[in-house]
Order: structure tokens, then sequence, then C-alpha cells
């Protein structure tokens, strides 16, 4: 059986190597396969990588390893991915895996997108 609220991925370009991607629904082991590989393709053509998740459910222990996965790939590059909105649930998943402490989880996308800014 498939997980929860199937995950929705809307993609947005942000112009000078920069894109952002809105995720709906809950990011899990059903559905993290569809998000690799949009982030794999985004991630060949983008430098900087914006990833709202207002309106992400939950996000498990695949979903965490797929961002720390893209995360490493982007910085080898000279590159960044930055992680925004989360909901409290999500915020005490990312805390409690060290992500949260990690420099890529920001409050609003305001901050998001100055991180981004900082880094190039």
């Amino acid at each position: 059986m498939a997980g929860g609220q199937i995950l929705q991925i809307a993609e947005r370009d942000l112009g000078t190597k920069g894109c952002e991607l809105q995720l709906e629904g809950e990011l899990d082991l059903w559905s993290v396969e569809r998000l690799q590989a949009v982030l794999q393709r985004v991630a060949r053509s983008n430098e900087a990588i914006l990833v709202g998740l207002q309106e992400c459910q939950f996000v498990d222990s695949t979903g965490i390893a797929l961002f720390l996965q893209v995360r490493r790939q982007l910085e080898d590059k000279g590159g960044r991915l930055v992680l925004y909105g989360c909901s409290d649930q999500v915020l005490r998943i990312f805390t409690v895996a060290g992500l949260a402490e990690a420099g890529i989880v920001f409050d609003s996308r305001a901050a998001a997108l100055a991180e981004l800014a900082v880094a190039e």
C-alpha cells in the first residue's frame, strides 16, 4: 500500500542557475524516488535549489537522506541546497536527524533566499 498523501512537486525557475521546488504531501519511501528524479535533473543545470516545505506534512529518513545526498552533490560543484517553511512536525524530525543544525533549514523563503545570496 502506498504512503499517506501523494507527494506533489511544483517547480519554478529562479533565474540564473537557481530553481525552487514546492512540495505538498508526504515525502516517504513511496514518494522519494519521484523527488529524487526531479532533484537530480534540477541539480544538473542549477547551482542553487530552494525547497519549500510549507505543505509537506511528513518527511521520513529516506527524504532526509535524499536532501543530504543532493546537498553534498551541489556543494561539490560550489552550489547550495536550502529548505524552508517546515511544519513543526517536520522541523522536529529534521532537528532529531541533525538537519536543522546543518545550516540548510530556514524559517522563511526570504531567509533561505538570503542564504543563497550569501553563498554566491
